[in-house]
């Protein structure tokens, strides 16, 4: 079902609507919220916070982005309250240029498929290493396909900076991979 069909069952007070609501978009605002905050404890308070934040103020959603973009924004600035409230490290890391590809796995040959595998692993560790929003800002580009202007309305933060800090982390990426991959490689040898 539709999102804008289950947001008015919601508001016509169908608790069920709002239970695929959930179901359907609980991992992301788990994976949102845990990018921000790196405990799992925390991120799935953040996650609740997040529904119960969704469910009081449903109304006000104006239908000018996509639910799931206007969602985001609300487990994102949830995340990003409780890890200030914590005192936990939210700021970035900065570098420089060159651009993170993975190549489609769609029609590829089962070693192709095992080494994508090894390569996404590879990425996850260094998506972890890195700081909450900045892992964030990769998680939404590269894992979920936001386009910028949907980080833009997910983070609050300027276009020029969402710009600016994924430029500089692919950078940033691309040197944590080939050091680890690099790793890799002489301890097979």
């Amino acid at each position: 079902m539709e999102d804008e069909q289950l947001i008015k069952q919601v508001l016509s007070g169908q608790q069920a609507a709002f239970h695929q609501l959930v179901l359907k978009y609980q991992n992301f605002v788990f994976t949102i919220t845990h990018r921000v905050l790196s405990s799992r404890e925390e991120a799935e308070e953040a996650a609740q916070d997040t529904f119960l934040k969704v469910y009081k103020t449903l109304s006000s959603f104006e239908g000018k982005s996509k639910f799931s973009t206007w969602l985001y924004s609300i487990a994102y600035r949830t995340a990003i309250d409780l890890a200030r409230k914590k005192k936990l490290p939210i700021d970035s890391i900065d570098n420089d240029d060159h651009y993170l590809q993975i190549k489609d796995s769609a029609k590829a040959r089962p070693d192709d498929i095992l080494q994508q595998q090894d390569l996404q692993t590879t990425l996850q560790m260094v998506i972890e290493r890195l700081k909450p929003i900045d892992a964030t800002l990769i998680t939404l580009f590269y894992l979920h396909e936001k386009s910028i202007k949907e980080i833009v309305e997910i983070t609050g933060l300027s276009k020029s900076n969402v710009k600016t800090k994924l430029h500089r982390l692919r950078e940033t990426m691309r040197t944590e991979l080939a050091d680890l991959l690099q790793n890799e490689a002489e301890d097979l040898l």
